[in-house]
Order: C-alpha cells, then structure tokens, then sequence
C-alpha cells in the first residue's frame, strides 16, 4: 500500500497529472458529444493512455525501486491497449467496419492485454519482464529507475510495434485512397500516429526521456488531443459543415443518423419531438428503440428499410427515405453510417386516398354502366329478333300483295332492325370483353375460305352501297390458329367500314398475303380517306372521325375498335393507310400456325 502514496509531488508530477486530468475531460467530452466510425476503439485507446498517463505519474512521485518497478508493470495494461486500440479505430474509421475486425478486435483488445499484464505483474517470480539489474539512476536531475529489460519485453514490444507499423499503413493506405480533398486531413492523421512510434523509437534506441520517464505516454496523449483539435476544427471551420449543421436541424423533417452498428450519431430537433429521442445521448442503441428499432435494425443488417415502414404521428403520415454515408476513403466499401429522413406525405397521402376514392367510384360506375348495357341490351335482342323474324316473313310472302308505299316502310323497318340488331350485338361483345369474358374457340383454319365465305356473306350490305368486291387469294393454304367465327366478324367489319365510306359504283379490294412468318390481309376502298392523326377515333370507342361523310353514314362507332380486340386475343394486329380523296387500307397482321 505504500506505492499508492506520492513520496513527492513536484513540477514533473504536477504537469503528468495536469497532462492525465486534460486528457480524461477530452475523452469524456468526445464520449457525451461525438458519434464516429470506431469510436469504442478510440475511447478504448483513450483509456488505455490515461492508464499509462497515471502509472508513469506514480512511478514518477515514488523514490523507492520496489514502487517503481510496481508501477512499471502496473503501467502494461496501458501500453499494450493503446497502440492496437489506436490501430482498431484507424482501421474502422479509415477503411470502414470489415467482418474480419470483430476477431481481430476481440484478440487485441482482450485476450492479448490480459495475457501481457499477467506475465510483467508477475515479474518478481520470473523476471522475464525485467531482470535483477534494474536499479535507482539519476536522468535530468531525478530519480529514475534504469530498467534492465529481460526477453519478455522485448516480445511485448514487438506485438506493440506490430500493431504501431499496422496503424503506419493504414495511414498511408487511406492517404492513397482518400479524394484529394480529403488528403491534407489524412496527412495530419498519419503525421499524428507517427509522433508516439518516434517518441517510444527515441526512448528505446536512444534512451531520450521526458522527466527521466518513457515518452511515449506523452506523445499519445499529445495524439488524441490533436485528433481531438481535427474534430472540432472540422465543425468549427468549415462554412460547409456549418451550412449543413443549419439545414439538418431547420428542415422540417426528422431525420435521425447512425452508425454501422445502428448507434445514434445525431438527430435534429423535429426528430427529438416526434420520436421521443430528446433524452437518448450520443452513442445510444437505435435497434431497440420502440418506433424505429425495426427500422434501423435492417438498414444496418441488409442495407434498406422494410416493406411499408411508413409510419404516422399527430394524424401525419411519413414516409422513411435511408441514405447510406460511404467511406471518404473507400467509397465502394461498407457504409459507414445512415441517415432517415421521414419525409412529411401528409398531403400526398390524402390526394392518393382522394384519388383510390375517385378510382373506387369510377370502377363502380363503369360496372353499373356495364350491366345497364347488358341488360339493356339483352331485354332489346328477343323481342328485335322477333320483330325481325316476322318483318323478314311479311317481305318474302306478302311483297307481292302489298302496296308500294307499305312495301317501302316494311324494307326500311327492316333495314332498322338489322342495324339495331348489330348495334346490340356490338354492345354485348364490348360488355363481354370488358369482363373478359368473350370466348374463343381457337383451331387450324385456312383463312382463304374465311375470307370468300366473308365476302359472300357480306354481298348485299355491298349492293346496298353499290359497291363491289374484288379478292385476290394466294394458290397455296395460309393456316393460321384462330377463331373462325370471330375472325368472320373481323372481316364483317373492315368490309362494311369499306363499303359505306366509297363512293358509288367502286370497288373494295381484299388481298391476302403471306411474308415470312406472317400473313397480312387487307381490304381497299376508293373512298373519301380519313384525316391524318386520327387513329384515336379511328379505334376508339363510340367515336368516329369528324366529318359530313361519317355522321351521314351512321355507325356505332364501335366495329373497328372491336376488331381490334379481337385481332389483339390472336397475337395480331391492324392499322391503315390513307389519303384523303384516294381511299384507305386497312392491313391485318396474324402470325401463321406452327
């Protein structure tokens, strides 16, 4: 117990304690006030200095050798910590968090220290650490102990300079790596971690002292202070850092920052307020805070947020917006920390709730209207058919009998019907294909005896317009797979396009040909032509082009826009071509049967 008690208390004692006191007001002040990369390393280093700083005091104020070699072993717990604590914090903070570091870390920082001090602790057992020729030497005028080095130390001092020359090259690997911008910073890094190298090299080689006591304490101390001084000039300094600072804590979303290993680095004031983080000091786990816990937890582990991580406060909403901070030094690296910003969607939300309740409201019209037209339409075909079936027996059995006039109001009575008929027959295939219900019977089929059978079928709505037919058919089948019945429709439509929009007496032309893997059939008309740019009304539905022509020709403006939807279940296509005054073609594309 008698080496705990100074034996004086001068100058030299007065400045290493002053030098020790500084040094643990600056690491409790980084501790409460700065989130960086490796900073359990550097707090670790930081302790192990003001170990060492306090032994050499002791060993500095005892005048006995027992107390000074006491306090000489004491002092190993200290000098093996702070140099592989400096190297594990220059390698996260320099190079980024790696997966090989948590081993590394765990060796240097608690297996190899313990192991050291346990050896130079019990030294007066072996003298391994230091041999029986230590003695009391006067070095700049005090009392100092000259130590006669046994091997052990100078394993110890090996695995110190291992972890000293590592620490040397990380500062060159992170000065080469580094944007130029950053360099000067880097450059000062390492010229600080070669101080204590040069000062412990001084001592051990030419046996320089600093009140008859190793250096090397002194310049550690010296190192952490001035990395302390790059902090602070960092923030202090730099009109960009301060611009960022003002930004980060007047914009009106929280944002929160962190680390690699989820612990809060910083947050501004909308973020303390909103998630409660006003009391959580710097260094604080984020992965088990009740808000963002999950949040932060997979941002550190798989680099992104989970799935619907919106979340709400005040009747607001939020939408969580991660940013990764790479490494200066090794951009492509691990991230060496992550910000959130919950991005205020408040307005946004409820314009998309307005926008779901529109979308609702218009689904559930156009299925109203869909069903009106269904039943509508299918009430209107019975009884049309029957009207027809009877307007049909009247002409062919009483024509004759008749007289002129009511001959000519049964043939137009007639013509109406048909044409409403059609209109309705169109009504119920646009409901069907709506509801994705029409059905098609696809098989093999030579579309050669499809178009004669559409062309003959089709003859007299031609002679009504006093329009011809011409087809040109290749000599050899064109298969392809298909619906015959729809496909009939098809040409039902381009045909009846063709003849009410030619002029009396013309022709409409249909061709098929085939041109490699395709077949295309078109059909001619020598007609009025359609306007450029209007295929919308073209294809449209219930739409026709805009002109004297088409309004007195009538339609329902939806034949061509099913004909599409039709060709479209085949894997085909339809356009056209026209020119006003010379007529249109409209092509068909289907792809030939296998």
């Amino acid at each position: 117990m008698i080496c705990l008690t100074p034996d004086i208390f001068d100058l030299p004692v007065v400045g290493t304690m002053a030098v020790f006191t500084g040094s643990f007001l600056f690491a409790l002040w980084v501790w409460r006030q700065h989130q960086f990369a490796g900073k359990r390393a550097f707090l670790a280093a930081e302790a192990g200095m003001l170990w060492w700083l306090f032994a050499a005091g002791m060993e500095m104020s005892n005048q006995t050798l027992g107390c000074k070699l006491f306090w000489a072993q004491a002092a190993w717990p200290g000098i093996i910590l702070m140099p592989s604590a400096w190297t594990m914090f220059l390698f996260h903070y320099a190079l980024g968090h790696d997966a090989s570091l948590p081993q590394l870390k765990r060796f240097s920082l608690w297996i190899a220290p313990p192991i050291i001090s346990l050896v130079a602790f019990s030294n007066g057992y072996h003298h391994l650490m230091y041999t029986e020729a230590t003695r009391l030497t006067q070095v700049d005028g005090r009392l100092s102990a000259q130590f006669d080095h046994g091997p052990f130390f100078y394993l110890a001092v090996g695995y110190v300079y291992a972890f000293m020359l590592a620490s040397i090259g990380i500062g060159v690997a992170s000065l080469r790596r580094a944007n130029p911008q950053l360099r000067p910073f880097f450059v000062t890094l390492l010229l600080i971690t070669l101080v204590p190298i040069t000062g412990n090299l001084a001592y051990v080689l030419g046996d320089v002292t600093v009140f008859g006591f190793d250096p090397t304490p002194f310049m550690f101390a010296f190192v952490v202070a001035a990395f302390g001084w790059l902090i602070v000039n960092n923030r202090m300094m730099d009109i960009t850092a301060i611009a960022r600072d003002i930004l980060f804590n007047d914009t009106r979303s929280p944002i929160i920052i962190f680390d690699d290993e989820g612990l809060l680095s910083g947050a501004n004031l909308q973020a303390q307020e909103m998630l409660g983080m006003e009391k959580l000091a710097i260094g604080t786990a984020l992965r088990t805070h009740p808000t963002i816990g999950p949040l932060v937890a997979r941002a550190v582990t798989g680099g992104s947020l989970p799935p619907q991580s919106a979340m709400t406060w005040e009747n607001r909403s939020f939408d969580p917006r991660l940013t990764a901070l790479p490494s200066p030094i090794n951009p492509k690296g691990p991230a060496v920390g992550w910000t959130i910003a919950f991005i205020d969607v408040t307005e946004q939300q409820m314009q998309a709730d307005m926008l779901a309740q529109a979308a609702q409201q218009a689904q559930a019209a156009s299925q109203a209207k869909s069903d009106f037209l269904s039943t509508v339409s299918h009430e209107l075909r019975t009884p049309l058919t029957s009207i027809q079936g009877a307007l049909d027996i009247v002409r062919m059995t009483a024509k004759d009998e008749l007289p002129e006039q009511s001959a000519q109001l049964i043939e137009i009575a007639a013509s109406n019907t048909r044409r409403l008929k059609a209109l309705i027959d169109d009504l119920l295939d646009l409901q069907r294909m709506e509801q994705g219900l029409m059905e098609f019977k696809m098989e093999r089929l030579d579309l050669r005896p499809m178009i004669k059978e559409a062309i003959e079928a089709n003859k007299s709505y031609l002679d009504s317009y006093g329009v011809a037919a011409t087809v040109d058919l290749p000599a050899t089948p064109c298969y392809i797979e298909g619906d015959q019945k729809r496909l009939s429709q098809v040409m039902a439509n381009l045909l009846s396009n063709a003849a009410k929009f030619s002029d009396h007496g013309k022709t409409v032309d249909v061709a098929l040909r085939q041109k490699g893997r395709q077949v295309s059939i078109t059909v001619r008309d020598h007609g009025v032509g359609i306007p450029p740019g209007s295929e919308e009304k073209v294809f449209g539905r219930f739409s026709q082009v805009d002109s004297a022509a088409t309004r007195s020709r009538g339609g329902s403006g939806l034949g061509l826009n099913i004909t599409q939807e039709i060709l479209e279940a085949h894997d085909g296509s339809v356009r056209y071509e026209s020119t006003l005054g010379h007529g249109t073609t409209f092509i068909v594309t289907l792809p030939l049967a296998a």
